[in-house]
């Protein structure tokens, strides 16, 4: 037979054995019972009512996808920007480049 993982075993038992002690305190124990009865009441009625889930997947479905659908639109025109950029770049270079030969032409020689 192969060994078995003790240690796995070990860590199982010691939180087995840590929870039953925790319970001893009386808040902790409180704690437990409550948050066990909310979990019962919460499952209960999502059993009762199945619709309740899948109305809120809908909701989150529909909030994510408007999500995508907005930040698609924002990296379309900011993509549009962009090529609007590389194309109108090298017209201003030019502009400046006309305009510094043009300056250096008529004011070229009075500056020396």
């Amino acid at each position: 037979m192969g060994k078995r993982n003790k240690l796995v075993e070990g860590i199982i038992i010691g939180a087995i054995i840590g929870g039953a002690v925790s319970l001893f305190d009386k808040e902790t124990r409180s704690s437990v019972i409550q948050g066990s009865k909310k979990l019962k009441d919460k499952t209960t009625t999502l059993i009762q009512h199945p619709e309740l889930v899948t109305d809120t997947v809908k909701e989150k479905y529909e909030t994510i996808r408007t999500t995508i659908e907005q930040v698609s639109e924002d990296v379309s025109f900011v993509a549009g920007k962009v090529e609007k950029l590389k194309e109108t770049t090298p017209q201003v270079m030019e502009i400046v480049n006309d305009t510094k030969e043009a300056f250096v032409e008529k004011y070229g020689d009075e500056q020396k």
